[in-house]
């Protein structure tokens, strides 16, 4: 590659990406600025925290067949500069999100006792009693984060990232005010952490729409025709979406089953798990926005039938995101004292947390560029099915089974767990390399039939 088309790649990768790293960054402020406050009120409360935003992530892991598959469906119809198609497309993957969220809102509310005591029966009585007030209110924000992360995922898929980073941003900023307001200034605790949060998700799903229907510069959603039911666009948005929702709802559950695990240890491990998912979140803010970045390109020139090109803009990232990771890790583990202090640890927590984490920010930039920034990729061009498979295959017989093994059986605590996480990292790299080399994902896009 020359040193001409790198400056050109690097252009085109980083003016889509780096609004989507600022809105990362938002979104991992909001959560770490989230435990920051609530640590206050004590490590029940940070616990308690950490336990909820497992089941979040896994509800939430459910709604990616609309997410993902309206940004990937719209992205391919933008290629193919047919935004009639891509209005469609974008108003039914809304519908669909607004009656499956609200079907998961009533599941948590009917069940929601139930689903704690089946999880976390071994926490401690009080951390118990403030999962519950976290899951009580925060089930109000879920169908409205549903319709959120649609928005932004079809507005994305036009290739505008800017405006859902600067949403993200006031909705965050919003977070740390009310926050602020809520759990010290007025002293409700926890529930002022709980109300802070889903009065911020309301501010983004209002802003969202806004944008969508009135100021979208590439594509406006304004007219009630697009959000009448069409099941062409459904079964594309489904087709496309739902083994990515599939594999997200079972790799949160393994996530989920980590969490349980580390219950069984103490909870201050349950604190510095919920700590170093902060942190993490927060270190992988350029994969993450190098994947949705990457994923939108492919889909484009999938949509222009440029699918010579994907491979080298697939690999390409890898390697800008190997660099951008390595380099925020050095720059983290440099300031990870004043970091670890900003959340208020006991020192039961701080006798797991270091290790973690440092050992997270030196593993990562090897294996989780190949491991989230390649199945992105290969689910632009439709294979969704064989990312999907690799995904849980590793997640349980790598991750989950190893974890135990390590954490639970050879007593190897946290740390066990966390060593059974990198291990599935080095397993899916070992499947997704090779699949976009050989170029088994190709002829898997939208066809006419979808239209």
């Amino acid at each position: 590659m020359t040193r001409s088309e790198v400056k050109i790649r690097s252009r085109e990768l980083l003016k889509i990406s780096i609004p989507m790293a600022i809105e990362h960054i938002s979104v991992s402020l909001m959560g770490m600025v989230s435990i920051m406050l609530i640590s206050y009120v004590g490590e029940h409360a940070t616990s308690a925290l950490g336990m909820v935003d497992a089941i979040t992530h896994l509800i939430l892991a459910l709604f990616a067949a609309l997410t993902t598959g309206g940004t990937i469906v719209v992205s391919q119809y933008m290629g193919r500069e047919d935004r009639a198609s891509a209005k469609r497309a974008g108003g039914q993957a809304i519908m669909l999100s607004v009656v499956f969220s609200l079907v998961m809102f009533a599941v948590i509310a009917i069940f929601r006792d139930a689903i704690l005591a089946a999880l976390f029966a071994e926490a401690e009585a009080d951390v118990m009693t403030a999962a519950r007030t976290f899951l009580t209110i925060l089930n109000f924000s879920y169908p409205i984060v549903a319709v959120t992360l649609t928005v932004f995922g079809i507005i994305r898929g036009t290739g505008d990232t800017f405006a859902p980073m600067i949403i993200s941003v006031i909705m965050n900023g919003f977070n740390l005010v009310l926050g602020i307001i809520l759990i010290w200034g007025l002293d409700l605790g926890v529930y002022g952490a709980a109300w802070a949060l889903t009065a911020s998700k309301l501010v983004g799903l209002l802003a969202a729409i806004w944008y969508l229907t009135k100021k979208a510069k590439n594509l406006r959603i304004n007219k009630l025709k697009y959000f009448k039911p069409d099941f062409g666009r459904q079964k594309a948005i489904l087709r496309l979406g739902l083994p990515t929702s599939f594999e997200s709802g079972l790799f949160q559950a393994g996530r989920l089953i980590t969490q349980v695990m580390i219950v069984y240890i103490s909870t201050a491990a349950i604190a510095a798990n919920t700590i170093g998912f902060a942190m993490m979140n927060f270190a992988n803010v350029p994969g993450m926005a190098l994947a949705t970045g990457t994923m939108i390109l492919v889909g484009q020139r999938v949509g222009r039938g440029q699918t010579h090109d994907i491979v080298k803009t697939s690999m390409f990232s890898l390697v800008i995101g190997f660099v951008f990771l390595m380099a925020l890790g050095l720059l983290m583990i440099l300031f990870r004292n004043p970091i670890f202090a900003t959340f208020n640890p006991t020192a039961e927590t701080m006798e797991y947390l270091p290790t973690i984490v440092i050992s997270y920010l030196l593993i990562a930039p090897f294996f989780w560029p190949a491991s989230f920034i390649l199945p992105a990729c290969l689910r632009a061009t439709g294979d969704v099915v064989y990312p999907m498979i690799v995904s849980i295959s590793t997640m349980f017989s790598v991750r989950i089974l190893l974890g135990f093994v390590l954490g639970i059986v050879l007593g190897m605590g946290i740390t066990g767990v966390w060593i059974g996480m990198y291990l599935d990292w080095v397993a899916r790299s070992a499947f997704f390399i090779p699949r976009m080399l050989r170029g088994k994902w190709k002829g898997k896009g939208i066809t006419t039939e979808d239209n």
